[in-house]
């Protein structure tokens, strides 16, 4: 029997996208503290409390992709999320690349899947419910055909 997650999808698809944005900011201030320095690629020291966040960012975006996943088939939406993990930090040296290890348009596909899975989340409450229709009353053939004309 499948375990019922604590919180609803609504809440958590805001989560996510919580997480994301947060990923995304310290994927770029690593990439900006590493340009920031003339060096060769590799690890270094002076990155250390940027790598700190980067890594602490990426574990609660991991955990978060298998319940994505199952969201994202159930909404029959593409799943962007794991492609985001799938980056290097500090394997060119900055005069090699300027650009983000996150192209635009990976972040384009998880905002757009993000807007979709909330939009496909949201519970409906029935304010806004239409007034029963009114079953058309039964016209002969040849009341049909003179309300055609009027």
């Amino acid at each position: 029997m499948e375990q019922q997650d604590p919180i609803s999808d609504r809440e958590f698809v805001a989560r996510l996208r919580t997480v994301v944005d947060s990923y995304l900011a310290s994927v770029d201030q690593w990439e900006t503290a590493y340009q920031n320095y003339y060096r060769l690629p590799g690890y270094s020291d002076d990155l250390e409390a940027e790598h700190r966040e980067y890594a602490a960012c990426r574990r609660e975006l991991e955990s978060m992709l298998p319940r994505t996943r199952r969201l994202c088939l159930k909404h029959q939406c593409r799943d962007p999320f794991s492609g985001l993990l799938r980056i290097s930090l500090g394997r060119y040296a900055p005069q090699v690349r300027n650009d983000s290890a996150i192209s635009r348009s990976e972040r384009n596909a998880a905002a757009e899947c993000l807007v979709e899975l909330s939009a496909a989340c949201q519970e409906w409450t029935g304010d806004d419910k239409e007034p029963p229709r009114q079953r058309p009353v039964r016209e002969s053939l040849l009341q049909r055909i003179v309300g055609f004309f009027y």
